[in-house]
């Protein structure tokens, strides 16, 4: 056992705990260590002490096309604990225009959101016609030959392109600020047309909306605790650990903060850019390699929960247009609650950045006094309890220039590995990023491994490009 090689996992967060996964599968021997007490980094649950309820950190969806995650959920045995559309549907309400819906119909890609967007109305005619123009251009659009669309904002791309303001504002902000957390007028273009791509454009299913329908830490984390446990694996919570251990050109462990030492034979570093920064040697952090990362900015999320004494909807989410509101879902369905006619919403907002230093009460009036502009029956419901979770570094900014900060899984210390959503996987800062980040450090470990050995790697990890899923980090709550 001894002569199997060891490796340490630093940060418990999806990444880390995908890489984990798979180099338990391969015999190796993984400690995983935890600055918290719970697994699940940006993505977990917890019960709040105020209402006794449980709660996620924020809302998280994926999409089909999240290959990646989906095969995760899979090798933790908890897919049967969400659900997928067979078709995707999304309600979309405009203060100004009412209801449309945003829905595939049987044609196959790319017309297959062609009925209902015709039918869509917020969007003028002729400025229908520019935006189906302007996602042609997108579906043919080599990105690997177009460099430069990683130093344009997609605002930029798409009012050369004919886009008008509106048209910005009420269709392509519409599922660009969920799935970059950021606006089109700072999001890079590359990342924005590689969600339209992979997620609409590519295949008539690619968008089908997921969910969980259990909290986050019970769908995710405590599966994954149980797999590696179950296959031989450490996992250590409540160790911080201070820095990386360098050693003659390689890293030899990692020093805990609470004194102790740890050694093994490769290392994966699945933290923030910004806690890459601080635990590396100090002679690393200026390398031309590793300095990109301490310039990566990030965007906040803000999520408000609310729990009516009635139901005020029967939608299970929807997305809102020309309103301060931007998701609601109603976790008593996702989660098929049964609280006695009370009904429990989340309002999840993207690229928070005017409501993230909000008082929370503020937040609280604004945001259900809008709830009450479109559901008539929050007008004389009472509000029972209510939470403000606020994320203000909940993932990588992803602004123009942002590829080239990116780090790749191997770096040039040859036992030093990276993971996290905001590593090179070429996609937003997504759970599908982050799971694919770990899948592919533990890739490289393996490979490597085998090459030491003699051996040939056997198994590669498909890599189809992918979108969606909604990651998010540090969570502040306002009683």
């Amino acid at each position: 056992m001894r002569d199997t090689p060891s490796v340490i996992i630093v940060g418990g967060g999806l990444a880390g705990l995908a890489a984990a996964c798979e180099l338990v599968d391969s015999g190796l021997r993984v400690t995983l260590i935890e600055k918290r007490p719970f697994l699940g980094g940006r993505v977990y649950s917890y019960v709040d002490k105020r209402t006794g309820r449980e709660v996620d950190n924020g809302q998280h969806v994926f999409l089909k096309c999240c290959s990646a995650y989906i095969r995760f959920l899979k090798k933790l045995g908890v897919y049967h604990k969400t659900y997928l559309q067979r078709r995707m549907h999304v309600p979309v309400l405009d203060k100004l225009s009412g209801r449309s819906d945003l829905a595939s119909s049987s044609l196959p890609a790319p017309f297959h959101l062609l009925p209902s967007f015709l039918r869509f109305r917020p969007l003028s005619l002729s400025e229908k016609i520019r935006a189906i123009y302007a996602l042609l251009r997108i579906r043919s659009l080599d990105r690997s030959r177009h460099s430069e669309l990683d130093s344009l904002t997609f605002h930029d791309w798409l009012r050369r392109n004919g886009q008008s303001e509106q048209a910005i504002r009420n269709f392509w902000n519409l599922i660009i600020q969920p799935t970059l957390n950021d606006d089109a007028s700072r999001a890079s273009a590359d990342l924005a047309m590689m969600v339209f791509q992979e997620g609409f454009l590519k295949t008539s299913d690619g968008a089908n909306l997921g969910y969980g329908k259990v909290g986050l830490s019970s769908l995710m984390a405590d599966a994954a605790n149980g797999y590696i446990r179950a296959a031989g694996g450490e996992i250590l919570l409540s160790r911080g650990v201070a820095s990386l251990l360098l050693d003659d050109g390689h890293i030899s462990g990692v020093a805990l903060e609470d004194g102790g030492h740890l050694t093994a034979d490769y290392v994966v570093s699945a933290l923030p850019p910004a806690e890459l920064t601080s635990v590396l040697p100090p002679r690393l952090r200026n390398d031309p390699f590793f300095a990109p990362a301490a310039h990566i900015k990030t965007s906040p999320i803000v999520n408000l929960h609310l729990w009516f004494e009635r139901p005020v909807t029967n939608m299970n989410f929807a997305a809102f247009l020309n309103s301060p509101l931007q998701w609601v879902f109603n976790k008593s369905k996702l989660w098929g609650l049964n609280e006695k006619g009370n009904q429990y919403l989340d309002i999840s907002l993207s690229a928070a950045h005017d409501f993230v230093n909000m008082p929370g009460q503020e937040l609280i009036h604004n945001l259900s006094r809008e709830l009450k502009a479109f559901f008539s029956s929050a007008r004389t419901t009472t509000i029972a309890n209510s939470l403000v979770v606020k994320q203000r570094d909940a993932t990588f900014a992803p602004l123009p220039g942002i590829a080239r900060l990116r780090l790749p899984q191997r770096t040039p210390l040859p036992n030093l590995f990276l993971a996290g959503d905001w590593t090179s996987t070429g996609w937003p800062a997504t759970m599908e990023s982050a799971v694919r980040s770990g899948f592919l450090a533990a890739q490289e470990i393996i490979g490597s491994n085998n090459q030491k050995r003699g051996w040939s790697s056997s198994e590669t990890f498909d890599s189809p490009d992918n979108t969606l899923g909604n990651d998010r980090w540090i969570v502040r709550s306002v009683a």
